[in-house]
């Protein structure tokens, strides 16, 4: 089209031809079309009557004048966008509410998009790529913080106007989708205060399994977690420890023989680190056995720390790591698979479990970082960094990165290692992301499982220590586990607050491999849980306890409260 441009204000407009003729109504509807709507001290309305090019260059000699030039190059842009809109034959169609309520299927999208300004078609029918809301997501990858809370308020719309099951679904996995990525969106739900009502009433009365699961999944994501299952809070904790995790495996079966439950019905959260984070997913999310459980450590000494030492010295030299990480991240990927870790929050029985990793290029020292299965509610804050988006293998991986032993681990630009190198005891971490998630419930049991320790009681002579030495305590003072044992054993009671950790009859590595020694660490436990057979029958009979009548009672009024509190907000 051309352009011609004003001598006084530099400002394009388009050419008006005079050959043509046109009757009243298509002129007027010409210069609707033709005028763009200005922005300024002097704009257009439904009240003004439309007088053409001249009404045109007075709105533009107006604005010009008060915003300068920055404001005329901004009309520019915007008119010779609205110039080329012309050429587009279709609009965005309007879709009342009567629309989606008898045809849901085709309107919630035609909605979607005309919320979204993606345009609809003209016989009120999706066209091939507006199928449904998960392609309007697929079509607005890049998003601003504005823009994604505006998607989020039209998901939350087309879930209240959903009737069926099948566009229903649809409308809850768009959701989730979205909130995986743009995570702060999570606010929006819970400022539009009957959303998460509207969430749990349609997951508590719909049947439809595949839509109770993804439901699940976007009360997980926002925060929102349901009552514990037991009087009170049950925390497992998983130290770190390489192939010694087979001592917390035999306490474990332990517990399970004596309650007749398996260990993810047995606690509401469970975390652990490098080994024990190997255990708390396994046990938590994959569902594994015990014996399975035994099954993989014996594979670790078998193919994962078996190495040529001139190759592992060779491969130290060039990455960092003695031993194969190719060959444990193979493992790792075949034994927990690529889900990702919030998408576990379907399962039903699933409890909160996370992996503590060490971010070590965030500022000077290694950062704890945790990986979850949850999202805590807006305004709850952690005081470590953590993430749910991320597959169970990566999580793993990252948590058990032991500088030395394997290659450091990259997700998204952070560099994580080993969380044993700063949080070897991950007990105080699993309290406090705990506290977060039931703020007013008390804790019913916190369980801490260690992986063996050894303290020579032979004393050195008195001379200075060797270089060998210091490295040694400086090691051991980094992954030390027995301080924060008793830092929570002062603050919890003792019928609350439980730790387990065998006296070793000699020292075991991380990467111990021999059968002998593994089989003289499995006597040693054996030995030590003998000498604790007091002390194991009060955990069993603390873990089984169950909740009460009452307090069941009293969850159900403070649920009916709470919603009739947000209705009435």
């Amino acid at each position: 089209m051309p352009v011609e441009r004003n001598s006084a204000f530099n400002k394009p407009f388009p050419a008006q031809s005079t050959s043509q003729t046109h009757s009243a109504g298509s002129h007027l509807k010409q210069e609707e079309a033709v005028i763009p709507e200005t922005r300024g001290l002097f704009h257009s309305s439904n009240n003004t009557t439309k007088f053409g090019e001249n009404y045109f260059q007075m709105s533009s000699h107006i604005n010009q004048y008060f915003k300068g030039q920055s404001g005329q190059d901004e009309d520019t842009n915007r008119n010779l966008k609205d110039a080329e809109s012309q050429e587009t034959p279709e609009r965005p169609l309007s879709v009342s509410l009567m629309d989606c309520l008898r045809h849901p299927t085709s309107a919630i999208p035609d909605f979607l998009g005309s919320y979204l300004n993606l345009g609809t078609s003209q016989t009120g029918k999706p066209k091939s790529a507006m199928t449904s809301p998960q392609t309007i997501l697929n079509k607005k990858l890049v998003m601003s913080r504005r823009q994604a809370e505006e998607v989020t308020r039209g998901l939350l719309g087309s879930l209240g106007l959903a009737s069926s099951p099948d566009v229903l679904t649809a409308c809850v996995e768009a959701l989730n989708e979205h909130l995986i990525r743009h995570p702060s969106c999570k606010a929006v739900i819970w400022q539009e205060r009957t959303a998460v009502t509207l969430l749990r009433q349609r997951r508590k009365y719909i049947h439809d399994e595949g839509l109770q699961a993804a439901l699940r999944e976007t009360l997980a994501l926002i925060g929102y977690v349901d009552a514990v299952k037991g009087r009170g809070i049950r925390v497992l904790s998983i130290d770190g420890g390489g192939t010694r995790g087979v001592v917390p495996l035999q306490l474990l079966k332990l517990l399970e023989d004596e309650t007749g439950k398996k260990v993810h019905q047995l606690f509401d959260y469970i975390c652990g680190v490098s080994t024990g984070a190997v255990l708390a997913f396994m046990l938590g999310l994959a569902r594994f056995s015990l014996e399975e459980c035994a099954d993989m450590y014996r594979r670790f000494g078998s193919e994962v720390f078996r190495q040529n030492p001139l190759v592992g010295t060779m491969k130290m030299g060039w990455s960092h790591s003695y031993y194969n990480t190719e060959t444990w991240e193979t493992i790792l990927r075949e034994t927990l698979g690529n889900r990702v870790l919030i998408k576990t929050a379907r399962d039903e029985l699933s409890p909160k479990v996370s992996a503590v990793s060490a971010v070590v290029n965030w500022g000077t020292s290694p950062k704890a970082f945790v990986f979850r299965n949850y999202n805590h509610k807006p305004g709850c804050l952690s005081r470590y960094a953590g993430a749910s988006g991320y597959p169970m293998w990566q999580a793993v991986r990252a948590s058990s990165a032991a500088p030395g032993y394997f290659q450091e681990f990259t997700l998204q630009s952070d560099i994580h290692q080993d969380g044993g190198i700063i949080l070897n005891n991950p007990c105080a971490l699993a309290v406090h992301e705990s506290r977060l998630l039931w703020p007013n419930q008390h804790f019913q049991c916190v369980l801490s499982l260690g992986t063996g320790r050894y303290d020579n009681a032979k004393r050195g002579p008195a001379t200075s220590t060797s270089l060998r030495a210091k490295i040694s305590n400086l090691i051991c003072s980094a992954t030390d586990t027995e301080g924060v044992h008793t830092l929570l054993d002062d603050l919890l009671a003792p019928n609350v607050y439980f730790r387990f950790n065998p006296m070793l009859s000699a020292v075991v590595s991380l990467d111990e491999n021999r059968p002998g020694a593994l089989d003289q660490l499995q006597r040693d436990t054996q030995n030590y849980l003998e000498r604790n057979r007091l002390k194991l029958a009060r955990l069993c009979l603390v873990l089984g306890a169950e909740r009460s009548s009452l307090s069941r009672t009293k969850d159900w009024m403070s649920e009916r409260a709470w919603e009739m509190k947000q209705r009435l907000m």
